[in-house]
């Protein structure tokens, strides 16, 4: 009867400390993203950039400056009739914080624009939610592969046309799906769970090594991912989600025979937001590739 006594007092003398230690909070954050005259890049990009500098600002001040970002530096040459024109951008992603997770916005951004000396400067204010994260998350280990002389390799690189795999490991069991975001689309692609699973979730087991994408695969894939653009260069984020709780993916829309399903990116968010919210050990993170069309250039 006292040990009973003594782990409730012990719990209710933890309660606010787990309280104040899982407390969301409103956040502020403003953000600019500068365009210069020969960069290759969409104003729809552009404000989109300008928008996660925005959210990286309101976590920094909130949590602080540590923050996991994977930062691309894009450069891209072009023949033209003037001449060679170098474009250049860098690209910061902050959707896999260490130290703070984005729940969603409170109120809807603003972003201005003004032209000075031949480059557009974008600048996005937003306010949100956000909610500190107090305990190291699963640490994963996955990769973006591409075949080079009938080998996989690592790539951030791909030529249109070009197949992906991706390499996965995770130290424990749990439930793993993927989707690819273009940059000149407002849709997510659902990759994984495959097409076929009526579950709607991928069960993996800890330690074991997957390639996603790979017929030869065990188990093997359904289909191969084809990285395709008509531009001359443009950027997919593959997202990469993870629990060692069980989630299904979100409601989308079934693709034909030779299409995967797909689900806007705003529809695709809120539901990555929400399952954030309900689940505190789910690990999200994103790698970006650049699928470059030579045809296109010409």
């Amino acid at each position: 009867m006292r040990n009973t006594k003594i782990v409730a007092l012990w719990l209710m003398l933890c309660l606010p400390m787990l309280a104040e230690a899982q407390k969301v909070v409103d956040v502020h954050g403003k953000g600019t993203y500068v365009v210069g005259e020969n960069d290759n890049i969409t104003l729809t990009e552009a404000k989109l950039r300008c928008l996660e500098w925005a959210k990286t600002d309101a976590i920094e001040k909130a949590f602080g400056k540590s923050i996991s970002s994977n930062i691309i530096d894009t450069n891209v040459s072009s023949s033209s009739a003037e001449g060679t024109v170098e474009s250049s951008f860098f690209w910061m992603n902050t959707e896999a914080m260490s130290r703070g997770d984005w729940l969603g916005d409170t109120r809807d951004p603003e972003i201005s624009v003004e032209y000075i000396k031949g480059e557009l400067f974008f600048t996005a204010e937003v306010w949100g939610k956000a909610r500190e994260v107090v305990q190291a998350k699963t640490n994963l280990r996955w990769n973006i592969l591409k075949e080079v002389d009938g080998r996989q390799v690592e790539s951030s690189e791909f030529a249109s046309g070009e197949r992906m795999y991706v390499s996965f490991r995770s130290p424990s069991n749990g439930y793993v799906a993927a989707y690819l975001i273009q940059s000149n689309s407002s849709e997510a692609t659902c990759l994984l769970p495959y097409k076929n699973d009526t579950t709607g979730r991928f069960e993996v087991k800890g330690g074991k090594s997957y390639t996603f994408f790979d017929k030869m695969s065990t188990p093997p894939a359904p289909y191969h991912i084809n990285l395709t653009t008509e531009q001359a260069f443009e950027m997919d984020g593959i997202v990469i989600i993870y629990s060692p709780n069980p989630f299904s993916k979100t409601i989308d829309s079934a693709g034909d025979a030779r299409h995967l399903n797909t689900l806007g990116a705003r529809e695709f968010r809120n539901w990555l937001r929400k399952s954030q919210q309900a689940d505190r050990e789910m690990v999200v993170e994103t790698k970006w590739v650049k699928i470059i069309n030579k045809d296109a250039e010409e």
